[in-house]
């Protein structure tokens, strides 16, 4: 059986959009790695989404991606989450949908599970590394074992964070670097945990 990896994220702009397809491309890199990319749903009304050009076409863009639902959540192996920082938090999208894994928590679907977060924002101080601090909390809720950008990688000296995949407006080739390592370490971290799992019987 393939590692299962799962990607849900929300995108405004198409800048979290562009993270979330170099780590999907990283944790791809990794043998035996099943990976799903699902966008988040969107909560605000069609006509405010029409009236903004770049939000319409982001979203027309998008909609060829499944819809995350939390009842695929159990069959993974690693799920990571990324957002746009609202004002130094994850994104009403995002939280809405973690908002739905009540049940999960409760019946303790997710424990032991691989998690990691990235996020984008607009300006260089508005909050990337609170916001994927905050979207880490839920997951050590659900008992998951999170993991960071390893400090060996270059590029972290001048971009993403340790606590995940970051841009500041559209995603620089710095940026996918780290986006795909952490979708790597993702996957090679998930793998290695479903081996020793099965060995351990």
């Amino acid at each position: 059986m393939p590692t299962k990896v799962y990607i849900a994220f929300y995108s405004r702009t198409g800048n979290t959009a562009g993270l979330a397809e170099a780590v999907a491309e990283g944790a791809r890199a990794v043998a035996d790695t099943e990976v799903l990319v699902r966008r988040v749903a969107e909560l605000a009304p069609p006509e405010v989404v029409a009236a903004d050009p770049k939000w319409k076409e982001t979203q027309d863009r998008l909609a060829q991606l499944p819809e995350a639902s939390v009842e695929e959540l159990p069959e993974m192996d690693a799920i990571i989450l990324g957002s746009p920082t609202r004002y130094g938090n994850m994104s009403a999208q995002l939280k809405n949908f973690v908002d739905q894994t009540g049940p999960l928590w409760a019946a303790g679907k997710l424990i032991n599970k691989v998690g990691a977060v990235f996020g984008s924002s607009i300006t260089q101080h508005s909050g990337q590394e609170s916001t994927l601090l905050t979207m880490m909390v839920p997951l050590y809720h659900f008992g998951m074992m999170v993991v960071g950008v390893s400090p060996a990688l270059p590029e972290t000296a001048t971009a993403g964070s340790f606590y995940g995949a970051t841009s500041v407006g559209v995603p620089t080739e710095k940026d996918l670097v780290v986006a795909r390592a952490l979708g790597k370490r993702v996957a090679t971290a998930a793998k290695w945990l479903k081996v020793g799992r099965e060995a351990a019987g």
